[in-house]
């Protein structure tokens, strides 16, 4: 695969994110509406008649976790199901189902470790925490599978990132790597896809789906049209998040008007975006955080485009994600960065999620936005800033 840099925010700690009542207004969920209210008070019916099954799940633990807690926990709905002392580098738990899920086992919380198991009625999963990464068998059950869709992806990735390799040291283009591998790159995503396909009917193929979600559909109807094919997946408040970051890429495009949002300054002081944007300047805003490595490389340019270009006709507006308020103080101090800063706390409410408002997937992600606040440009950086600047500012 080849590495552009920037730091993906998927794998970070951000605000959780829910969905604005605007999303529920697509054309394709009003079509559907009635179908689904149908569909889900059927589907209630069965569920209140299903009859619960027992379940399994035995883990073993290295030493220093003895004497410690572990916690079974409903991914999906966030709920602590049970708490179980860990005694002899083990602990296990019996619980009933009646339908399927995917459960948390979580040590030593907050700071422990995690594995997601896929449960259903019968289900009798063990864990092994011992090892890396960590085991997960249930005797050719879900897991089983969802095992073998990982040894596939990773027989395939081995095999694509070999060729990418090769390439490159042939000294290949990267449009000339892209276009090369794109066989080797298909057969890696239909890994993925023939284990979702084959396993819509339950918590797998759902599983899957949230796996991939945001590399293979790129918008609101395109997600729904396979949720609607999937069961289980609405219940996941990961592909809740992904559909809500899909609507906000939509209308954040360039031709679009900004979306306004709070946060505060270095002083603590609040502040909105709307303070900058739309008043007569273009404004670069920079989305960045203290603990992303490629924001710091990129920040000095930011910094030299600012002192070149502020002035009556431009300006740039740090905004910080994902931080802690002291750390982002220091950040700004360390780098010498001498322009506004518009400070995001990580319990800000959805309104005020400048990631989510503006489907911030990598950092450092740059916007600029022309004077009457229209979106211009998105994603530029490095030598493509400098020449829309030269463009626009000339």
């Amino acid at each position: 695969m080849i590495d552009n840099g920037l730091t993906r925010l998927d794998t970070v700690g951000l605000p959780a994110l829910a969905e604005p009542a605007d999303i529920w207004k697509t054309n394709l969920y009003k079509n559907n509406m009635n179908k689904r209210t149908i569909f889900t008070f059927l589907f209630s019916l069965v569920a209140l008649f299903a009859v619960a099954q027992e379940y399994t799940i035995s883990c073993a633990v290295k030493p220093e976790f003895n004497g410690k807690t572990a916690y079974i926990v409903n991914k999906n709905a966030g709920d602590t199901i049970a708490a179980c002392e860990i005694v002899d580098n083990a602990f296990m738990y019996k619980g009933e189902i009646s339908s399927q899920a995917v459960i948390d086992v979580v040590v030593n919380r907050p700071k422990g470790m995690v594995a997601s198991v896929l449960i259903e009625g019968g289900s009798d999963v063990v864990v092994d925490m011992t090892v890396r990464p960590v085991s997960i068998k249930d005797n050719g059950g879900l897991n089983d599978k969802l095992n073998a869709m990982y040894a596939a992806v990773k027989e395939r990735s081995v095999v694509l990132s070999g060729l990418a390799k090769k390439l490159h040291e042939e000294g290949k283009s990267e449009e000339e790597i892209l276009a090369a591998t794109t066989a080797e790159t298909e057969a890696l995503y239909n890994v993925y896809r023939n284990t979702m396909n084959e396993n819509r009917d339950n918590i797998l193929g759902a599983f899957v789906l949230n796996l991939v979600a945001r590399q293979f559909y790129s918008s609101v109807e395109a997600l729904d049209a396979v949720m609607a094919d999937v069961k289980y997946s609405g219940e996941f408040r990961a592909l809740k998040k992904i559909r809500t970051a899909l609507y906000y890429g939509g209308i954040t495009k360039p031709g679009d008007k900004f979306i306004d949002f709070a946060g505060f300054t270095l002083d603590d002081t609040a502040v909105r975006l709307s303070d900058y944007v739309g008043k007569g300047k273009y404004v670069l805003v920079d989305f960045w955080a203290s603990w992303c490595g490629p924001c710091k490389n990129e920040m000095p340019h930011i910094i030299e485009v600012n002192k070149q270009y502020a002035g009556e006709r431009f300006m740039v507006v740090g905004v910080n994600i994902g931080d802690e308020n002291g750390k982002f103080k220091a950040a700004v101090a360390e780098l010498g960065i001498d322009y506004p800063q518009i400070f995001i706390p990580r319990d800000s409410k959805d309104e005020d999620n400048a990631v989510l408002l503006y489907n911030v997937e990598t950092i450092p992600h740059l916007i600029l936005f022309a004077p009457d606040g229209t979106i211009m440009e998105r994603g530029i950086i490095g030598g493509a800033l400098d020449e829309k600047l030269n463009e626009y500012l000339k």
